[in-house]
């Protein structure tokens, strides 16, 4: 498990914004074929580059490939704490999109409203793209890291993802360690997605692709974690 993350995590890709410092790259996201597999993002985080925002390989998105037709061809799923914004760095169009929040920006098991958008999405729409959007400054994030928020049973999972990774995190300037939590949760809920056998057959059969996004709702772009 030691190596977990970093064969989960090769690199982070800069969406909607450039650093001067980097070489520019562009790559549309649609061109972009996520690796499957189920693989948990646990053990050492220390040396990965996006945990400290080095290594990021940036490219531009005009857009998520669209259809002519009023038929949704992304389910995007984020934070009811978060900017709604955060999707527009995409520009995609309203009709071609569909939403689910929670606090946490999180794919909930056993959960009948998380489990019916998603298989409704996959099956019945057949989107093309799954967005996980995770977002800087989330206060469900923070208060799991400061207090170790406890209650809601969805609560106590980011609790427990919290603490699978405390010492590592603990490691990090305290400045860095909500924004590598923010990471590791979006991570997490990619992991779940491939276990909804509606999800892993559509991406077994190039029909879907998921994406793993981390928004800055200071600068208004977003940081796409690359697998």
């Amino acid at each position: 498990m030691k190596n977990s993350l970093k064969m989960l995590c090769r690199q982070s890709a800069l969406v909607g914004g450039r650093d001067p410092t980097l070489n520019p790259t562009t790559r549309p996201l649609r061109s972009i074929g996520l690796q499957r597999g189920s693989v948990s993002p646990r053990g050492s985080i220390m040396s990965q580059p996006w945990l400290r925002g080095s290594g990021i390989e940036p490219f531009e998105v005009n857009s998520i490939e669209t259809s002519q037709q009023s038929v949704p061809q992304v389910l995007w799923i984020g934070c009811s704490d978060s900017d709604p914004r955060e999707s527009s760095v995409y520009r995609i169009p309203n009709d071609q999109s569909l939403e689910l929040r929670n606090l946490g920006n999180m794919v909930i098991e056993g959960d009948l409203s998380s489990e019916t958008m998603i298989k409704h999405a996959v099956v019945d729409l057949q989107v093309k793209h799954i967005v996980v959007c995770g977002h800087y400054g989330c206060r469900i994030v923070k208060s799991v890291c400061r207090d170790g928020l406890q209650g809601p049973w969805l609560s106590r999972r980011l609790n427990s993802l919290h603490m699978s990774h405390e010492n590592d995190l603990s490691q990090l300037p305290i400045s860095e360690r909500d924004h590598s939590f923010v990471k590791i949760n979006v991570l997490d809920q990619l992991r779940i997605l491939r276990t909804f056998p509606e999800v892993s057959e559509a991406i077994a059969l190039g029909n879907l692709h998921i994406h793993g996004v981390v928004h800055d709702p200071e600068r208004n772009i977003s940081h796409q974690i690359m697998e």
